[in-house]
């Protein structure tokens, strides 16, 4: 090859570190930029729903029906304490009503008054039935002869009595009470067979206070409604 004398074209090519057709380095930083976006991103937008959903005044079921446990959980005790301070009274009442009509224990006549109490006590069963409950004003569309199975998932025997004698108040008269000791669900709920039952269902989970209400053929089973007490 022939050669020729070195021009300034040449001293600029020399002068070139790169050669050739290349590609600049891209920065390890640009593969990252993804992943760390949505490890950013991601939580962002979940702590940003459940403050929209707390300002929106939307309540979790689960904590609701918990909390609607422990209400009914107090007033039954401020029940129980009324009841034994009520005993305490009438417990009370028979010594000041002698001191009162100033009786002599000594007296023939105040102990034949006393000692023929036959007739009251022939009269109570009459007086108070025990099978007659007083029942609530019928909702239309609601079927009450519906059979509903009432689940006992508190572990304390007679735990679903409070729910039964409810819906025996609001007018069910199909109920059947069970003991249940499985692990789901973990709240209170109530599941009906079909949509004709939605009314119905509506109003057991009203007159029962459980948020918790769905259709759900698969865990009703033969019965028509199914209630699970925890």
């Amino acid at each position: 090859m022939e050669q020729y004398p070195k021009d300034e074209f040449d001293e600029l090519a020399e002068a070139r570190t790169l050669r050739g057709a290349h590609r600049k380095k891209r920065s390890p930083l640009r593969v990252l930029i993804p992943f760390l976006a949505v490890l950013i991103i991601a939580p962002a937008l979940g702590w940003g729903v459940v403050e929209l959903m707390s300002q929106d005044g939307m309540t979790n079921p689960f904590v609701a029906a918990d909390e609607s446990d422990e209400e009914s959980e107090a007033g039954e005790s401020d029940d129980a304490a009324d009841g034994g301070s009520g005993d305490a009274e009438g417990t009370a009442d028979p010594s000041g009503d002698e001191t009162d009509n100033g009786t002599d224990p000594a007296d023939p006549t105040d102990d034949t008054e006393t000692a023929d109490p036959t007739d009251d006590a022939s009269e109570e069963p009459t007086e108070e039935p025990s099978e007659d409950i007083e029942t609530l004003a019928p909702v239309p569309g609601v079927s009450y002869d519906a059979s509903v199975l009432l689940y006992n998932g508190t572990g304390v025997p007679g735990g679903a009595a409070e729910a039964e004698s409810t819906l025996r108040t609001a007018g069910y008269t199909n109920i059947t009470v069970q003991d249940y000791a499985g692990a789901t669900p973990a709240n209170d709920a109530i599941y009906f067979a079909s949509n004709e039952l939605y009314a119905t269902g509506q109003n057991v989970a009203q007159n029962l206070v459980i948020d918790f209400w769905a259709e759900n053929a698969g865990m009703t089973g033969a019965s028509d409604i199914v209630i699970y007490i925890r």
